[in-house]
């Protein structure tokens, strides 16, 4: 590593970046531009006439005049059509673009564009996205927060977390932020925070370029303030509307200004990642996701850390959902003195998906 004097400690904007994501959601529905004409229907004789806003997580969200946004799980569509344009992706990663045209065999769905008509089975369908409605629309994410008191210890562990996603034809990108606070009787008030952005950009080869930029807050692991910036190849060996597995390989440049001392502590580190995701299979069964994340320095210290995290899902009622998540971070050698190696957090939250 490499040491220098150390800046003025920053505040982390953790709490500024979760408004700004409510205030997306918030906006969302002012800008849409999209009559309610699409039409599904489902195994069960029933016609829906609405606004198609996409197919997500094996379930078709549909905006209807008299009953508002409606859920219907995936495997009960039987057909769909549309004016509007939309972006289909199917498993092995294929993605086509073009309105929803009425398809010749039952089961099928027809993409219609300029070059001319694709059909392909509704059992290959990953996802449904709608594209050229302008950015808002484009937006997908949840707000989460969770609340957790101890009156023996009168301990109290509260947590704030947002997550926003964006489709367009060549990128793909989504920002996170999460604070996890804890206050006790006696004891010093910790905290530590999280906020991610990762853009991928599509291309017809196996692997696809990714960037990253993340920062992050734990003074329990030695550091105020971690930045990390880089980039790499993912590539996905699962891709299924109700499985998702991918393999993320890079490099990142990371700079740490560590806790109670003036070093700043640099440093190149090789990327490995995996991603797994299971999305749920029907309106209340669970959705899971679990991803593992290893970081080895390129120099002669040796270092080497790994964040691990697992989030599981329940939908409530309507856009609401209930959340499990498991974060466990390890360094071999964290910075400064007298640092966790090891930071576990076991997190539950009540999360609005938009």
């Amino acid at each position: 590593m490499l040491a220098g004097r150390a800046a003025p400690r920053a505040r982390f904007p953790a709490a500024v970046v979760v408004a700004g994501l409510a205030i997306l959601a918030a906006a969302a529905p002012v800008f849409a531009d999209h009559d309610k004409t699409d039409r599904v229907t489902t195994d069960d004789g029933g016609v829906y006439i609405g606004e198609i806003d996409g197919v997500q997580y094996a379930t078709l969200n549909l905006d209807t005049n008299p009953a508002g946004t409606i859920s219907i799980e995936w495997r009960h569509v039987t057909g769909l059509t549309s004016k509007f344009q939309y972006r289909v992706e199917l498993s092995g990663g294929d993605q086509h673009y073009g309105t929803l045209g009425p398809p010749k065999e039952p089961g099928h769905l027809s993409i219609v564009s300029p070059a001319g008509s694709v059909e392909v089975d509704l059992a290959e369908v990953v996802s449904i996205v709608p594209v050229a409605r302008g950015f808002w629309k484009a937006l997908d994410g949840s707000i989460n927060f969770g609340l957790t008191y101890t009156q023996a210890s009168n301990t109290l562990q509260y947590n704030l977390s947002a997550n926003a996603e964006r489709h367009t034809r060549k990128h793909f990108s989504t920002l996170s932020a999460q604070s996890i606070f804890n206050t006790q009787q006696e004891a010093d008030a910790t905290s530590q925070h999280n906020l991610k952005l990762l853009m991928t950009q599509f291309t017809r080869r196996q692997w696809n370029p990714f960037e990253i930029a993340q920062l992050q807050s734990n003074p329990d692991q030695g550091y105020d303030l971690r930045l990390l910036v880089g980039g790499g190849a993912a590539h996905f060996f699962i891709e299924r509307s109700l499985t998702l597995l991918t393999l993320n390989l890079g490099a990142v440049y990371n700079r740490e200004e560590v806790t109670g001392e003036p070093d700043v502590d640099q440093s190149g580190e090789a990327l490995a990642g995996v991603a797994f995701r299971r999305f749920k299979r029907g309106s209340h069964s669970p959705s899971v996701q679990l991803s593992l994340m290893t970081f080895t320095t390129l120099n002669e210290t040796h270092r080497f850390r790994t964040v691990f995290n697992f989030n599981m899902g329940w939908k409530i009622i309507g856009d609401f959902q209930f959340n499990c998540q498991i974060n466990n971070s390890y360094d071999s050698e964290p910075p400064g003195t007298d640092a966790d190696k090891t930071d576990v957090s076991v997190v539950t939250s009540v999360g609005y998906s938009f």
